[in-house]
C-alpha cells in the first residue's frame, strides 16, 4: 500500500499514525468509516490550502503566449539581424512560472537530403546558428514583472542549468508588446520584441 503523506494540520503525528493503524486493522465498520472520513477531510483540507495559495498569487504581467516580431544584435551601435529579415519564434510564460522559447530563421535553405540526420557540415552549422530552443522556470517580483529565469535545458547545451537575472536579461511589457534585452558583453546586446498572441 502506498504511504500517505501526513496532512498539514496533523501536528500530532501519533494521532495520524493511529488512524492509519485503525484503517488497516479495524473490523468495526463504523470505526473504519470514521477514521477514513477524518483522513479524507484532511486530504481535502490540504488540497484546498494549495489551491488558495495558487489563487492568491500576485499578478503576472508576462504570463501568456508571445510571437516574435523582431530580433537583432546591437554591436556597439551596429545592427545585425541574427535571425534574418523575417525572424520566427514564440515564447510561452505559464501562470505556474514555467517557460519555453523557440527561435528560428525560416529563410535558411532546407537540407538537400530532406533528412535531419543526413546533412553537410554547412547545413548543420546553418541550422545551429539560426535556431535556438530554451525551457525552464522563471520568477516575478512583487509587481508581477519578470525577475529572473532558471534554464533547465536548451539546444545550446552550455546554457543548461544557468540562471539569468535582470543584470543580464530584462522583459518589459508595454500593452500587447514585450521588449526583451539580453546583455551579451559590454556594448553588445540582443534586442527582441514580442507581441502577445491573440
Amino acid at each position: 500500500m502506498k504511504k500517505l503523506p501526513t496532512p498539514l494540520f496533523f501536528k500530532n503525528k501519533s494521532i495520524y499514525s493511529y488512524l492509519i493503524i485503525v484503517i488497516k486493522a479495524s473490523k468495526n465498520i463504523f470505526l473504519l468509516a470514521f477514521a477514513s472520513l477524518v483522513l479524507l477531510i484532511s486530504v481535502a483540507f490540504k488540497t484546498t490550502d494549495s489551491s488558495d495559495k495558487i489563487k492568491s498569487m500576485k499578478k503576472n504581467n508576462v504570463a501568456g503566449t508571445w510571437n516574435l516580431i523582431s530580433a537583432y544584435m546591437d554591436n556597439h551601435g551596429t545592427r545585425l539581424d541574427i535571425l534574418g529579415s523575417h525572424p520566427g519564434g514564440m515564447v510561452i510564460f505559464t501562470e505556474d512560472l514555467h517557460f519555453v522559447v523557440v527561435l528560428n530563421n525560416p529563410d535558411i535553405p532546407k537540407f538537400v537530403s530532406g533528412d535531419r540526420l543526413i546533412g553537410t557540415p554547412e547545413e548543420y552549422k546553418s541550422a545551429v546558428v539560426n535556431s535556438l530552443g530554451v525551457y525552464g522556470t522563471y520568477t516575478i517580483d512583487e509587481n508581477g514583472d519578470f525577475l529572473e529565469e532558471h534554464i533547465s535545458g536548451s539546444t545550446f547545451q552550455n546554457m543548461n542549468g544557468t540562471i539569468r537575472g535582470r543584470n543580464e536579461i530584462t522583459e518589459k511589457v508595454d500593452g500587447d508588446k514585450m521588449m526583451e534585452n539580453l546583455k551579451i558583453a559590454d556594448g553588445i546586446n540582443l534586442n527582441v520584441v514580442w507581441q502577445r498572441a491573440k
